[in-house]
C-alpha cells in the first residue's frame, strides 16, 4: 500500500508533489546570481566550511580563512554587498540581521550598517561632551543624530530595492559621487554602493616636486625627477643642492661672514 502511494502519480492522488512541480519559478535577482556563481575557491571551501554563521561583518568567525586572513585579504565592499543582498548583515546594536527592506543607517567611517531605529536609540545613550554621539562600530563622533533613511551616497531618501535590476539593497542606483579626499580631486564614479569607494583610476598630468618635469600618471601617485632641486632654502640666499625630493628641503648649513652694524667686527 505504501509503495502504491509513493509511485502513483496521476489524477487526484499526488496533490502535494504536483503543486510543487507546477509552481511558477521565483523571480531571479541578477546580483544574487552573480554572487552565487560557483568558483574554484568557493567549491573547495564548501567542503570544509562549517554551518556556523559569522557573528559580525568584521570578525567573520566560523569561516575557513579565519578572522585575520579575511581582514587582510578580503574586499570589504564585496563582502558588504554579498551580505546585504542575502540579508545576512548584522546590526551591532540589536545583534539581529538587517533585512533588505528595513530602513538603515551606515557609518561613513567604518561602513557598518545598522537598523535606523537602533542607531537612533544608540545615539541618545552615546553622547559626547561636544554634543555629538559615537558610532558603536568605530567610535567615530557624528554631530547629528540620524533621522532619515537614505541610500549609501545620501542622495535619495527611502530608496526602493529594485532586486530585478541587480541593485544592492539600500542603494539608489545612481552614480555615487562621493569625494575620496586628499590628494585625489575626483569623485567616485561607481553606482551607489556600500563600503569604501574604490581607488581612483583617473590619470593626471603630474609635476615633480622641483617643478622641472611633468609626467602623465595615475591619480594619487607621485614621482621625482633626476634634476637638482634648486628650491630656495630657509636662509633666503642659497638653494637646495639635493636631487629632486618629496617633502621640505633641509635647513641651510652654509657658513658666511657676518659683519656687525658699525662694520668694525666680522664673524662667521
Amino acid at each position: 500500500m505504501r509503495e502504491k502511494l509513493d509511485t502513483g502519480g496521476g489524477g487526484g492522488g499526488g496533490g502535494g508533489e504536483t503543486n510543487q512541480e507546477d509552481a511558477p519559478p521565483a523571480e531571479e535577482n541578477p546580483l544574487m546570481n552573480a554572487i552565487s556563481k560557483p568558483t574554484k575557491e568557493t567549491e573547495k571551501g564548501a567542503q570544509d566550511a562549517t554551518d556556523e554563521q559569522p557573528k559580525n561583518l568584521f570578525s567573520e568567525q566560523g569561516t575557513l580563512e579565519g578572522q585575520l586572513a579575511l581582514l587582510a585579504g578580503a574586499d570589504l565592499r564585496v563582502r558588504l554587498t554579498e551580505q546585504l543582498v542575502r540579508g545576512q548583515t548584522e546590526c551591532m546594536v540589536c545583534l539581529e540581521r538587517v533585512k533588505q527592506h528595513q530602513p538603515t543607517w551606515n557609518c561613513l567611517n567604518c561602513f557598518q550598517v545598522f537598523h535606523l531605529n537602533c542607531i537612533k536609540k544608540w545615539a541618545k545613550t552615546a553622547r559626547t561632551e561636544s554634543g555629538g554621539w559615537r558610532c558603536p562600530g568605530c567610535q567615530a563622533v557624528s554631530p547629528k543624530t540620524p533621522n532619515e533613511y537614505r541610500c549609501f551616497c545620501r542622495k535619495q531618501q527611502n530608496p526602493e530595492w529594485k532586486r530585478n535590476e541587480g541593485l544592492v539593497p539600500h542603494s539608489c542606483g545612481e552614480v555615487c559621487g562621493r569625494k575620496r579626499g586628499e590628494p585625489c580631486p575626483h569623485t567616485c564614479v561607481e553606482l551607489c554602493h556600500a563600503g569604501p569607494c574604490p581607488g581612483c583610476t583617473a590619470t593626471i598630468l603630474a609635476t615633480c616636486p622641483c617643478g622641472k618635469e611633468k609626467m602623465r600618471m595615475k591619480c594619487g601617485e607621485q614621482f621625482t625627477c633626476e634634476s637638482i632641486c634648486e628650491k630656495m632654502l630657509n636662509c633666503g640666499v642659497h638653494k637646495c643642492r639635493d636631487q629632486c625630493h618629496q617633502g621640505p628641503c633641509y635647513d641651510c648649513l652654509e657658513v658666511v661672514n657676518q659683519a656687525c652694524f658699525c662694520g668694525k667686527s666680522v664673524r662667521d
